[in-house]
């Protein structure tokens, strides 16, 4: 029988939800979506307990009165345990928690368009867990992103565990399904090309307890040594550790991609190419919220135009 609970999560104001959801392509990326026109997430979760439920996530009030509502779709009833993991999840995924007082004073100081950054604005989207980050960046290295969707789609649709009462609904792969199965069965029945390698060896370490990748999601290492940390996976270059340490939470880090390079070439350069060294120097000043600094004055531009 399925069943329906209803979950909340109050947020310091101000936040808002829709750009936190949109303002980058991780709401695109299964088992997460986006439906526009309720303004609501849907994800496929699959819990600690090995149970699967589906979430839908949504705002209720405003801005700066806000509420964030999970309706969670399961069988039978979910534990207390479940339920606080269900919120905890959410509030990581939202970064609901975390304090951008700083990075919009810097904002403010700057006035203009930045101004329109602090109301609420300046949270991106991320997985519950960093194993499904890893996973999704190393399918963003040297591809489009329409690759980089039908990617993470195949790994889902083979690895991912089925809601019950809908098998076409899959959550995210655990490193323990990926590991299960021989290198040449993965390599087989998914194609990620070059990135197979990484990704399985990835799930094989985490499987055998050689790699505590979720113990880097609360570290109190420094950025530079928690960027070797990451660099040790393989797979993992200076961009994808950069996307990596955004999606942890640290932003002092620039990922320097074409995408990057183009950008800042025809905004600061007059469309002349500058040096990777000259075109970081355009957020030095903005110290350790230099990739938020980017990431929003790209989305500027994005929605203005």
């Amino acid at each position: 029988m399925t069943n329906r609970s209803r979950l909340k999560i109050i947020p310091t104001p101000p936040f808002d939800f829709r750009s936190t959801a949109y303002s980058s392509g991780w709401a695109e990326l299964a088992p997460t979506s986006w439906d526009e026109e309720r303004g609501t997430i849907q994800r496929v979760e699959h819990l600690g307990t090995g149970r699967i439920v589906i979430l839908d996530i949504s705002h209720k009030g405003t801005i700066e009165d806000p509420t964030i509502e999970i309706i969670t779709t399961h069988q039978s009833e979910l534990t207390q345990d479940e339920q606080s993991e269900i919120q905890a999840s959410v509030n990581y995924m939202l970064r609901v928690d975390e304090d951008l007082s700083e990075f919009y004073m810097l904002c403010r100081q700057r006035g203009g368009y930045w101004l329109k950054v602090t109301s609420g604005k300046g949270r991106l989207l991320r997985s519950p867990s960093l194993f499904e980050d890893v996973v999704k960046t190393i399918c963003t290295t040297n591809i489009q992103w329409g690759g980089t969707k039908r990617m993470v789609n195949e790994l889902v649709n083979v690895y991912g565990k089925t809601f019950p009462d809908d098998p076409s609904l899959r959550a995210f792969p655990t490193p323990t399904a990926i590991a299960s199965v021989s290198p040449q069965n993965f390599a087989d029945s998914v194609r990620l090309g070059y990135r197979t390698e990484y990704v399985y060896q990835l799930a094989q370490r985490i499987t055998s307890g050689e790699l505590d990748l979720e113990g880097l999601q609360n570290t109190d290492l420094p950025t530079p040594e928690l960027k070797k940390e990451l660099l040790v996976i393989k797979g993992i270059g200076n961009y994808a550790a950069a996307t990596l340490l955004m999606l942890i939470g640290r932003y002092d880090e620039l990922a320097v991609d074409t995408a990057f390079r183009q950008f800042v070439s025809k905004k600061y350069f007059d469309g002349e190419r500058p040096t990777d060294a000259e075109a970081q120097t355009i957020y030095a000043e903005w110290g350790e919220w230099k990739y938020l600094a980017y990431w929003f004055d790209i989305w500027q531009e994005y929605t203005s135009a």
